[in-house]
């Protein structure tokens, strides 16, 4: 009976040491290291970024080589190098200065906080409010502690609500938008007056975003209980005012405020093929341990390879490209020029050996054929007139009437021309038309589009007469005139 009951009492602590053993891996069961990216840029050299997860109830600050082991196509490597990355870390501070609070547990709440930035060696990033009947931002996100602790100095109280909820809402509403470790520090005698939130709007809202909520109350507070319950339901803690509770805020803070730790391990492989290979990351701290797995493709030493191969062609064939450009434009402006050379020289005067030529160009104009020293001789009664004047047909000001009182009057785009035409396809100086005689004379001004008339483009100077069609540019007007009667 005695042997019996000895073999049960072994067997119930064989039991419960194999339990407390096991404990461990279901508390923390779960996603503990994460890989977010595996990289290959830098082929061979393959680096892993990842974070771990801290679980609940275990301090972890740092992590180094010896809590991982990397494994590549189920072999162990050996040689591997492992950064922790700096995480940015947030923590609003929300001052009380209503004058619900003593001037003493107003002024020793202030200095507390003065001390806390201080001892915090610009690790955090701080934004400062302040809430009475209102809440106010003092600060925006900075590091800048001598600024910080300027404005906590010339902080004064001023009336007599104090809307703690409505701050406290508004400050984990600011830290929900930044990236990293997130805590509130709330310096109060824990007096609410006027909010329109409630206690359990800022819990559920810290609690979602995980922002602890750290309190500091003054000695003998009445309103402790209500502000013990935010911190505790938010992870965080409620401290008294009491010498070196700064130093205690810090040291929480540290091993509080962090909920990940970001990690980075690089390793060379071997392996130069193109297929894909699991890497797995296996993470042990104390009595958790967890893993995970993620694949790269190993390609980049043949891409690497054919790229620089190819990098000449790719060169010679952009030089090529290039010089064809070139030449294109270089042909395009010689053609051009040649264009207005011609267009200057046909309009010289036309030699007295061309007279076939010369009789097709001026057939409105027999005296033309008879004379060869000048060609502005229209002795026809057809294009004798009394006064002229211009109407321009269709163009920018289309109606509008041009009288012709000067012997010469020149047409274009510049100001100084009699008439202005506002046509982009117009040349500063254009056309003229001249009277000689009773006769009105078109000329083209070595324009850049040249001149027609009647739909056929100038040559040479044309007598006009009523109801001709002056084109320059994409304006066209009408010549009109009052003959000279016989």
């Amino acid at each position: 009976m005695k042997k019996s009951m000895k073999q049960q009492l072994t067997y119930a602590v064989v039991v419960v040491v194999t339990v407390l053993l096991y404990i461990p891996g279901v508390l923390f069961a779960g996603p503990i290291v994460s890989i977010e990216r595996i990289s290959v840029d830098l082929f061979p050299e393959i680096t892993i970024k990842g974070v771990i997860h801290k679980p609940e109830g275990i301090q972890i600050s740092t992590i180094g080589r010896e809590n991982f082991a990397i494994v590549e196509d189920n072999t162990h490597i050996n040689d591997f190098t492992v950064n922790s990355l700096d995480t940015d870390t947030y923590i609003a501070l929300c001052i009380d200065a209503s004058k619900s609070i003593s001037k003493k547990n107003f002024l020793r709440l202030k200095k507390i906080a003065i001390n806390i930035i201080k001892r915090s060696k610009g690790n955090y990033t701080f934004i400062v409010y302040k809430f009475n009947d209102e809440v106010v931002t003092l600060a925006p996100f900075s590091k800048d502690m001598t600024n910080y602790i300027e404005i906590i100095e010339s902080l004064q109280q001023h009336g007599k609500r104090t809307k703690l909820y409505n701050c406290l809402f508004a400050a984990t509403e600011e830290l929900a938008r930044q990236k990293g470790g997130k805590s509130i520090i709330l310096l109060t005698d824990g007096k609410d007056e006027g909010s329109f939130m409630f206690p359990d709007d800022v819990v559920n809202n810290a609690r979602e975003h995980t922002i602890p909520i750290f309190t500091i109350v003054p000695e003998r507070c009445s309103k402790a209980a209500a502000v013990s319950r935010l911190s505790k339901i938010t992870k965080g803690k409620l401290f008294v005012a009491t010498a070196g509770v700064e130093e205690a805020v810090i040291n929480v803070l540290q091993s509080r405020m962090l909920h990940t730790i970001p990690f980075e391990i690089t390793f060379k492989t071997n392996k130069h093929d193109d297929a894909i290979h699991p890497i797995e990351v296996q993470f042990k701290h104390k009595g958790i341990q967890d893993n995970d797995t993620g694949y790269a493709k190993y390609s980049f030493q043949k891409n690497t390879y054919t790229i620089h191969t190819d990098l000449p062609f790719v060169v010679l064939a952009g030089i090529v490209v290039l010089l064809v450009i070139a030449l294109v434009i270089v042909i395009l402006v010689l053609i051009n020029k040649w264009k207005q050379i011609v267009e200057l020289v046909s309009m010289q005067r036309i030699p007295q050996p061309v007279q076939r030529y010369y009789s097709m160009l001026y057939e409105k104009d027999d005296a033309l054929k008879k004379d060869t020293d000048t060609l502005l001789l229209a002795t026809s009664p057809e294009y004798s007139y009394t006064n002229a004047w211009l109407v321009e047909k269709s163009g920018p000001e289309t109606g509008k009437k041009f009288p012709l009182i000067w012997d010469e009057v020149t047409i274009g785009r510049d100001k100084e021309n009699a008439i202005v035409i506002n046509d982009d396809a117009v040349s500063l100086k254009h056309a003229k038309i001249k009277k000689i005689g009773n006769t009105y004379y078109l000329f083209d001004l070595a324009s850049d589009n040249g001149t027609f008339l009647n739909n056929k483009k100038l040559l040479r100077p044309k007598p006009l007469s009523d109801w001709d069609e002056i084109q320059i540019g994409r304006t066209s007007i009408l010549f009109r005139g009052t003959k000279i009667k016989q």
